[in-house]
């Protein structure tokens, strides 16, 4: 039993000690790193139209969605600069009220408006530029402000209309690459990190929507969309 005992404390000896070896964190001029997360779109619709009719009572429900990244860093005594590689998966839906002078609005009958659902799904490769300032570099502890802009090719945007009446799907072709403003804030100790990132994006009128599926021929909709979507995102990662 001793024998037991005596093992089990020299792997936790041994444990702890790879364990602060890894957390040890040597302050490099170049590091790079990986980092998984979660975001939230926050889509600010200007303008919602279908068939050239402006959409009514429009209401934004917010969904979670997924990133991963990788990046190298350039240290300069407290500054840093950033470039990443990210992906992201976004959600996000947008219920409004269908104007009664539309094709399935007329099939229907007692009825004053409808309230539809237009489904957002977007995956996007992303290439961020930060430019930070370590406001707190003592030890293992960091704590950082980071401010750049966000290129972004969505290079897969699906759209899914849903009514009483029908469920159609679409796929926009209009131009996949954006620009976001990108800011954060990032918290360290040792190789761990954590950054919550706050994006403001840019306007964007989408226009050009490809069927899918459409069960009910006689029912279009010819959607138009001026909107910008700003993005939070929080993240855990390790630098190396």
């Amino acid at each position: 039993m001793k024998k037991v005992y005596l093992i089990g404390a020299l792997l936790s000896f041994g444990l702890l000690a790879e364990a602060q070896s890894f957390m040890r964190f040597e302050d490099k001029a170049f590091n790079f790193g990986a980092k998984v997360g979660f975001n939230a779109t926050f889509p600010v619709i200007n303008s919602l139209s279908i068939n050239g009719k402006e959409a009514e009572n429009i209401d934004i429900e917010y969904k979670v969605g997924y990133l991963a990244a990788v990046f190298c860093r350039v240290n300069i005594e407290r500054f840093l600069l950033q470039p990443s590689f990210s992906w992201h998966r976004s959600e996000g839906n947008i219920r409004f009220s269908i104007p009664q002078s539309l094709p399935e609005n007329n099939m229907m009958s007692n009825t004053s408006a409808t309230t539809d659902l237009l489904m957002m799904k977007t995956s996007s490769l992303e290439v961020p530029i930060m430019v930070g300032y370590n406001l707190v570099k003592k030890g293992p502890y960091g704590l950082s402000l980071m401010v750049g802009p966000k290129l972004k090719y969505n290079y897969k945007i699906a759209y899914t209309v849903e009514s009483s009446t029908t469920h159609v799907e679409y796929v926009n072709d209009n131009t996949p690459f954006g620009v976001n403003i990108a800011t954060g804030v990032g918290v360290s100790i040792g190789r761990l990190f954590f950054d919550f990132v706050y994006e403001f994006g840019l306007n964007q009128v989408e226009s050009d929507f490809e069927k899918v599926n459409n069960p009910v021929p006689e029912i279009n909709y010819d959607i138009n969309i001026d909107k910008r979507t700003n993005v939070m995102s929080i993240s855990l990662g390790v630098l190396f």
